[in-house]
């Protein structure tokens, strides 16, 4: 997983629950740390005599669900006036520590290479793939449930009932396909069994469990690029 994490210093005072509102608007993430490598990456980022805020918070889980194996806790962890807080820092020393999660400090961010981008205005289909393409690169593909992850966590902050992918259904060819090109094999759809229609795209439902509904392209929803 090292290889998936690229680390940013955000040098801007915010509590935990801040720190991972922004991390996941602009980035990923709070910082995850999975082994070592990760860790000299993680402490390459941080400036130096200065804690940062990371991902980890009790009960002890990476704040983007990913298991708690390696751990890297200095002293201060046993350290018995800090036995109600809650949340993570790295230390000045590149140890981790416990925190105050409503202490405001900087905080460390990780962008994964699958990024996307949520678009808080409602449009159809082929203007919201005019605009991903115009501002960004393409309209969301989603290929495995780590991306279905990462995408339906962040429609917790869109303002319409679905968001439009990059699903398009061909009615020549009578298949759905990811206008990046990309093979449909992964699939998270809420009933295969709907009939295909001409003029119908791919969206995810913003609650529930997230899966995929087929919906006439001039509806007007939020959507995803990728970046």
């Amino acid at each position: 997983m090292c290889n998936m994490y690229d680390y940013y210093f955000v040098n801007t005072n915010m509590s935990w629950t801040e720190a991972q509102q922004h991390c996941r608007t602009h980035y990923t993430d709070l910082a995850t740390v999975t082994n070592r490598k990760d860790m000299d990456k993680l402490r390459n980022m941080q400036r130096s005599s200065m804690a940062a805020r990371i991902g980890l918070r009790q009960y002890w889980i990476w704040s983007d669900g990913s298991s708690f194996f390696f751990r890297h806790w200095g002293d201060e962890y046993d350290d018995d006036t800090k036995i109600h807080y809650n949340c993570s820092i790295l230390t000045e020393k590149g140890n981790w520590s416990i925190d105050d999660c409503g202490r405001k400090q900087p905080f460390i961010c990780y962008q994964g290479k699958y990024h996307v981008i949520l678009i808080k205005e409602n449009r159809t289909w082929e203007e919201a793939l005019y605009y991903c393409r115009h501002h960004h690169h393409d309209l969301v593909t989603i290929t495995n449930m780590d991306e279905q992850r990462w995408v339906q966590e962040k429609t917790k902050n869109a303002s319409s009932p679905f968001v439009w992918t990059g699903l398009r259904y061909t009615c020549t060819l009578g298949f759905w396909f990811w206008v990046s090109d990309e093979v449909v094999h992964y699939k998270n759809w809420a009933s295969p069994e709907q009939v295909n229609e001409c003029d119908m795209s791919g969206a995810m439902q913003t609650g529930g469990e997230h899966k995929w509904f087929k919906k006439n392209d001039e509806e007007k929803f939020n959507f995803f690029c990728s970046r």
